[in-house]
């Protein structure tokens, strides 16, 4: 009798024929149905398809798989190593078509979005123990294979210095091959990713700088495959998510851990943002700073001349003209430098005079061994030193060093032409290097003073020194003689060792101290009968 009331109850419920749309659409409205709605937009990918991508990744590789990737990654690394040494793209972009890396690096963003944390924890143990091989394999090959130049590769060099823009195309790059991981349709797409942001290259010019003694170059290439692996795994992780790859059920049992993963990477990407944008900032302010300094200097070449190279570290300039015309003043260019970059510059300023046969000089120059003094003379009055001297053509040319960059080039021209009575064209090139102070203490600053007087005078018989008195801050040199010395050598001796020093020189009229010691007291000899008479004291 139960039964058969709950039948009639039940169908009376389900068939009444008096239930309206409005009734219905309520029932519709009902949380379960809510539920089944946020279901059907929940990606859903067949359980074939999902554990073919997963092997693919391997997320659990077998050992024949390990052999295999063990394999390619030896060769990639070798390919990808002479490329660099090499310097051929050609060849490093046959590296990255090669590489196998990028499976197990999809396979930890598709670890990290399953919330399996032992196996992301095995697939980054076998991503750096190949990060590893390759860096060793590259620095073998830089050990075994003798560079061709005394430079660094361009490709090796290009890999260096990573900014922003390459944290961009990682995220690019992962976003599109973890979409054609996905999507088997479109996995043609995988070798441009492979090309696009390359992960064994730059390890293997970690190895190459590591075997080259480079070790901070090396760590702007390690920065750089860094970028490559969060910016792939965190990209690859999102769309595996939005993809499919996920089921309903792993999400929401265990959503919390995937979204701490989730968050763990994007912070890690942020922290490399935070360096990374700085190096941008810094690589634009330096073309801008070229930009300048090309316009600045073209704008300044006089007749004839052109701009042969120019570059630009910090606040160093570096130019070399090439032209018949001798250019402005290192001072001149030093100015409008400063003036348009808008904070003080060093220049380093080369010529290299191109002469027409009819400027071909009718007289014989002088030899550098005659021009040698005269140049040392007037660079040492400026505390500065000559690196080289040589001729081009017929213009002089002259490498000098120093705290402080050089006089006019006229001034020597005017001082070579008087004594030698010919004009020559200089061209200078100044190097600066830190300054030295001198000593600091009275003690030392005059015992360096008279070091210096003592070996001026040495050569001197017709002068000597008298006294040397002052402090650190001020030397007074007094100097006696019959006549009158030279004493240019000498202060600029005194003003290249105490630079901070004011140094005075002066000169007495006098005849030659000759510091001779005296002579022993006669030894008292008594004679014999002879008594000695004491003299009492006064």
């Amino acid at each position: 009798m139960w039964v058969a009331v709950s039948t009639t109850d039940q169908t009376d419920q389900t068939d009444q024929p008096d239930q309206t749309d409005d009734q219905l659409r309520t029932t519709a409205e009902k949380p379960p149905a809510r539920t089944r709605r946020w279901t059907d937009w929940w990606p859903h990918l067949e359980i074939e398809d999902r554990r073919s991508i997963l092997d693919t990744l391997m997320v659990v590789p077998t050992g024949a798989a390990l052999a295999r990737f063990a394999v390619l990654v030896f060769l990639s690394s070798m390919v990808a190593a002479v490329g660099l040494l090499q310097n051929s793209a050609a060849v490093v972009i046959g590296a990255m078509m090669i590489a196998p890396l990028m499976s197990p690096i999809m396979g930890v963003a598709a670890s990290l979005v399953m919330g399996w944390g032992w196996r992301l924890l095995q697939g980054l143990v076998l991503v750096s123990a190949s990060a590893l091989g390759v860096v060793m394999v590259g620095w073998m090959f830089a050990a075994l294979l003798s560079p061709a130049g005394t430079g660094l590769p361009a490709e090796v060099v290009a890999r260096c210095s990573p900014d922003i823009r390459d944290l961009l195309v990682a995220l690019g790059a992962g976003a599109a091959g973890s979409f054609a991981t996905v999507h088997k349709q479109i996995s043609v797409a995988l070798p441009g990713v492979a090309v696009a942001v390359a992960v064994v290259p730059p390890l293997a010019a970690v190895g190459v700088l590591l075997g080259r003694g480079q070790p901070d170059l090396a760590r702007g290439a390690a920065l750089l495959f860094v970028t490559n692996l969060v910016g792939i795994v965190l990209m690859a992780a999102v769309v595996f998510l939005l993809s499919g790859l996920v089921p309903r059920r792993t999400f929401s049992g265990r959503r919390s851990q995937i979204l701490a993963l989730l968050a763990g990477a994007a912070a890690c990407a942020l922290a490399i943002a935070l360096v990374l944008i700085p190096r941008f900032v810094a690589l634009t302010g330096h073309a801008r700073d070229l930009q300048t300094a090309t316009a600045t200097i073209t704008n300044m070449l006089g007749p004839g001349n052109d701009l042969g190279r120019i570059t630009t570290s910090g606040d160093t300039v570096r130019a070399e003209i090439v032209g018949p015309t001798q250019p402005a003043s290192l001072q001149e260019v030093a100015a409008e430098l400063t003036s348009a970059l808008g904070r003080p510059v060093t220049v380093q300023l080369g010529w290299i005079p191109v002469q027409t046969p009819q400027q071909q000089p009718t007289e014989p120059l002088p030899a550098l061994t005659e021009l040698a003094p005269v140049i040392e003379k007037w660079l040492t009055a400026q505390s500065l030193s000559l690196q080289g001297l040589s001729f081009e053509s017929t213009t002089l040319v002259i490498s000098t060093a120093g705290p402080r960059p050089p006089a006019r080039a006229e001034n020597l021209a005017a001082q070579i032409r008087e004594q030698f009575g010919t004009q020559i064209p200089i061209s200078l090139g100044w190097t600066r290097t830190p300054e030295d102070n001198g000593p600091s203490d009275d003690e030392t600053a005059l015992a360096a003073a008279r070091t210096n007087a003592d070996n001026w005078a040495a050569s001197r018989p017709e002068a000597a020194v008298l006294s040397i008195t002052g402090s650190a801050k001020a030397i007074t040199v007094t100097l006696i003689g019959r006549e009158q010395p030279d004493v240019t050598e000498l202060e600029a001796d005194l003003r290249t060792t105490l630079p901070q020093a004011v140094i005075t020189i002066q000169w007495v009229s006098g005849g030659m101290l000759v510091n001779a010691p005296p002579p022993p007291p006669p030894s008292p000899t008594a004679e014999p009968g002879a008594t000695t008479a004491v003299r009492p004291p006064r």
